[in-house]
């Protein structure tokens, strides 16, 4: 028989070899392993943690050199996570994080305070541990995390800052400490059923993405990169790689200071929150809108359809406008969270987005959507 003949026989049915594959063979314990292409189902339910983002139980890497604010970014995401509070837009399905400040010091309790001024929360499920870590040797602190984040959840996240201070002067380079070092990480997200988010360096060349063995990209299932303008101060997180998502997509934002009160001799003491920041469309020199921003931009028009009116004089346009509270009103139908604080907050920074970014306009506490 030729070649082509064999591609041209007709093809057996798959029932026609089940008895022997599925019913003629006795049962093992093993078989229970397998499952056949023609009985599978889609799943449709999504175990995310930030939808299209984050998964539970998966593993993330942010990295960025030294100062790009890859410590901020991975706050910025823990907070959001524990608040249960829509992260750019993306919904959130949160509970209590672990973030592991393996370096210790003041800086992290600084941070968190400015966090906490920021946003106005008191009762956000965010458990910080300021001290050293070994997360190479098993015997040493896995256990230790693994009964930590038992104690205090069931935890949905647990973040690890930073990579290099938790390797116990193991070699990030070496494949074998690199791979017992993601075995151990592997443990703590099996035994805890948490996403594991770890924040890690660049290396000398920063083209060539984070620092290390290639055994921890080939475990991690979505990678941020952090970069930092130092002319412009504008930060961008770089989503690198998603094992089950599109990958690709830029977050912009800037360090803003917060002060936190002063010191024994007066000064101010400060640290800084993530902001939010769209970069301009080249095409009409206005910042692109978040989702997030664009049902901000639906509720105005929900309430200028029911509540707009025109008001005469020059500082007034041609089109109708609507009072604050009214879009307040409507903005608030489009919002998830029943929080009536974090609500306020919500609304308050989306219309500060979207003035700055020249998308509405407003006067005598009325806005007006901007044309052209």
């Amino acid at each position: 028989m030729n070649d082509q003949a064999q591609f041209d026989r007709p093809l057996t049915p798959l029932s026609a070899y089940e008895p022997d594959m599925r019913e003629g063979q006795p049962k093992t314990p093993m078989i229970n392993e397998i499952k056949w292409f023609d009985d599978l189902s889609p799943v449709l339910t999504s175990l995310f943690l930030i939808k299209e983002m984050l998964d539970r139980g998966t593993m993330s890497v942010v990295y960025g050199p030294s100062n790009s604010g890859k410590t901020f970014f991975s706050l910025d995401i823990a907070y959001h996570v524990a608040a249960r509070s829509t992260w750019r837009g993306r919904r959130i399905s949160g509970g209590t994080v672990l973030y592991l400040a393996a370096e210790g010091g003041r800086g992290i309790n600084n941070r968190i305070s400015a966090l906490r001024l920021a946003h106005s929360d008191t009762r956000v499920p965010l458990a910080i541990r300021s001290a050293g870590l070994d997360l190479l040797h098993p015997e040493a602190d896995v256990q230790r995390v693994i009964d930590l984040a038992n104690e205090i959840g069931p935890v949905a996240m647990i973040v690890i800052d930073t990579l290099s201070r938790v390797l116990a002067g193991g070699d990030e380079n070496g494949p074998v400490d690199m791979t017992a070092f993601v075995g151990n990480v592997d443990r703590i997200r099996q035994a805890t059923g948490a996403h594991i988010m770890i924040v890690h360096h660049t290396g000398k060349d920063a083209a060539r993405g984070a620092r290390g063995h290639s055994s921890l990209r080939a475990a991690t299932d979505t990678e941020i990169e952090i970069s930092a303008d130092a002319g412009t101060g504008m930060r961008t997180a770089t989503v690198q790689k998603q094992r089950d998502y599109s990958g690709g997509q830029e977050f912009h934002f800037q360090l803003e200071s917060v002060e936190l009160g002063h010191d024994q001799d007066g000064d101010p003491v400060r640290s800084c929150i993530v902001v939010d920041v769209e970069q301009p469309d080249a095409s009409t020199g206005r910042k692109k809108i978040s989702p997030a921003d664009q049902e901000a931009l639906r509720s105005l028009d929900d309430a200028l359809q029911a509540h707009g009116l025109k008001r005469q004089g020059p500082d007034w346009p041609s089109c109708q406008v609507v009072s604050t509270e009214n879009w307040r009103t409507h903005f608030y139908k489009h919002f998830d969270d029943d929080e009536p604080e974090t609500k306020k907050k919500a609304f308050q920074r989306a219309r500060k987005r979207l003035r700055d970014g020249g998308h509405i306009q407003f006067f005598d506490d009325h806005y007006w959507m901007c044309f052209g």
